[in-house]
This record gives structure tokens, sequence and C-alpha cells, in this order.
């Protein structure tokens, strides 16, 4: 369980300037050293620092584009929403909101999750 989940604001409010400007070295600056992104058997799992922003700065560079449509701290975590657009060409789906529930420790981001849907990211996290 995370250890201060009482007071996220003001890694939230770091999270957002980071996610906002896309500046990868203070995004990293948030995760834990052991940071995990994704289930294990998924083929991009991430299980460091490295491995996240190795995955974001892929992304970007293939021309993932997102907007950063709502942040928010709740009771369990911190709750994300990213409408995100990908390159001409890329055979996913081209636009799409992803949702992302940041769980803290230690004044660290330690656990990233992923949601198809706004109301499972949103009880995740424990808003209201």
């Amino acid at each position: 369980m995370p250890s201060n989940v009482a007071n996220l604001s003001p890694l939230a409010t770091r999270l957002r300037r980071a996610l906002t400007s896309r500046d990868l070295e203070a995004f990293g600056a948030l995760l834990s050293d052991d940071v995990s992104w994704g289930d294990d058997d998924h083929p991009n799992k991430c299980r460091s620092r490295s491995d996240v922003l190795a995955t974001v700065s892929r992304a970007l560079l293939t021309g993932v584009d997102g907007t950063l449509i709502e942040l928010a701290s709740g009771k369990k975590g911190i709750f994300c929403q990213y409408d995100v657009s990908r390159a001409p060409g890329d055979l996913r789906p081209g636009e799409r909101s992803l949702f992302h529930v940041y769980l803290v420790r230690d004044d660290h981001i330690f656990l990233i999750q992923s949601f198809d849907d706004r109301a499972a990211a949103a009880k995740a996290a424990g808003l209201k």
C-alpha cells in the first residue's frame, strides 16, 4: 500500500508539469528506481525507471502525440487521462483516450496502472 497518499498534490503538480512539457528528465525524477508498468505478459512491460523512460521516449520518437486532459489526486493515487494520437501510417488505432493511475510510495511513483475506461481508473485512484 502506498505510504503517503494523504497529500499527493505536490507530486501531482510536478507530474502535470513534466507530462505537459514532455520533459523526460523531470518525469524520470518522479519515478522510483523499481517502478513497474504493464502486465507480466505484455511485450512492453517495464520494471525500472529506465524501462519506463525508454518506452515513453520510443513512443514520442515514433510520432505518438498526447494531450493531458485531466490529472487529479485521489485517495489511492494520481489519476491521468490522455487523448493520444498516432502518427500517420501507424497501424494501431489513430486516436483514443488512455487512463493511467500512478501509485506513490516515499514520494515517488512505484506503479503505473493502465485502464481502458475512466470509471475503472477513477475508482483505482480513489477519486470521489
